[in-house]
């Protein structure tokens, strides 16, 4: 539906649709039910990470947590775990879950790439499918910031996309160059390739080193700022 008396060809449309990526437009793929990532499933990645030697109890992060599905798993099987999102329908519905199945859960109301809210640190991060949704600029902020509330030792496990076409409006996708800005903080342990709705997919598992942020203090560009 075009504007009456507008000549520049702007449609309704296009003038109430929420900025890709935002909070409104992550909320309103909740609210029509056009979420597919939202299975319902325990991530069998996710499940065999847990049940290794791997990952002692403590605190986990689920960055993009949706409506909680692994947030809940790793609650009962013994981490405290914090939520994180963006769209408050999806955090309702996280909430709701877990009251019901009582797991040690708290979901927050935020954005991934700044964690300077919380006041833990984590023996265990997850994030299925929200780095790669993040435009390139914001990763380095969302690595540092990561780190930052991580143990030693802790795992991060990250599920993404492969890079997508220059015309493709999707989600940008990750790349070695993206992975590699994880590095010193983070030491790579394994990758598993696939394909997700015709789209080249990984599960990348990460390990945080001992470095602390303050190794190049005085050296932003080597630091990933």
């Amino acid at each position: 539906m075009e504007l009456a008396g507008n000549s520049g060809g702007v449609t309704l449309d296009q003038v109430v649709a929420p900025r890709r990526g935002s909070a409104a437009w992550w909320n309103a793929r909740y609210l029509s039910r056009d979420a597919p990532w939202d299975t319902g499933i325990v991530p069998p990645e996710v499940a065999a990470l847990v049940a290794s030697a791997r990952t002692p109890r403590g605190w986990a992060l689920d960055l993009g947590c949706g409506s909680g599905v692994s947030s809940r798993y790793l609650a009962q099987h013994g981490f405290r775990v914090v939520g994180i999102d963006l769209a408050h329908t999806a955090l309702a519905r996280a909430r709701a879950a877990a009251m019901a199945e009582s797991p040690a859960a708290y979901f927050c109301l935020a954005d991934v790439g700044d964690l300077s809210f919380l006041h833990v640190r984590a023996a265990l991060a997850l994030d299925i499918g929200c780095f790669h949704s993040l435009p390139p600029e914001r990763r380095p902020q969302y690595v540092r910031s990561l780190a930052d509330h991580l143990l030693p030792g802790a795992c991060y496990l990250l599920y993404a996309f492969g890079l997508a076409a220059a015309s493709d409006e999707s989600a940008p996708g990750v790349g070695p160059r993206d992975v590699a800005g994880f590095v010193p903080y983070f030491v790579l342990c394994g990758v598993q390739h696939g394909r997700d709705r015709e789209r080249a997919s990984a599960w990348y598992l990460l390990r945080r080193t001992v470095t602390p942020l303050r190794t190049y203090p005085n050296n932003p560009a080597r630091a990933g700022l």
